[in-house]
């Protein structure tokens, strides 16, 4: 089982200037990945977690958000295992701005569902 909070710092999260760092509570961070070569997002919410074999980095993504060509911008965070501990669909939204997307990213971060939405 995955160890938050490991004395290590990841090393994926010690490259990020601090300048594409948009919240950080101690555990999730929200990251903007605009200019990042190869990126397909403008963003990740991302779970600081324990190394192991499925985290190798010491963190998890979580969420991601990005401007659509019609001008909307979606997002996407990961759900809670249901009950028999399979991975739920991602939660999807269509918001009106960028920061309608980042706020919802960041405001439900911890139960995992997207809340208000288009």
């Amino acid at each position: 089982m995955d160890k938050p909070h490991s004395s290590q710092p990841p090393e994926l999260l010690t490259q990020l200037p601090r300048e594409n760092v948009l919240q950080d509570d101690g555990i999730y961070m929200l990251v903007s990945t605009k200019g990042v070569e190869g990126s397909r997002s403008d963003g990740m919410l991302i779970r600081r977690c324990g190394f192991s074999l499925t985290t190798p980095l010491g963190c998890e993504i979580m969420g991601q958000y990005r401007l659509l060509s019609d001008g909307f911008w979606h997002a996407s965070l990961r759900s809670k295992p249901q009950d028999d501990g399979t991975p739920g669909l991602p939660q999807r939204g269509i918001y009106a701005t960028e920061l309608d997307a980042l706020v919802n990213l960041w405001a439900n971060r911890r139960r995992q569902d997207l809340g208000t939405r288009l």
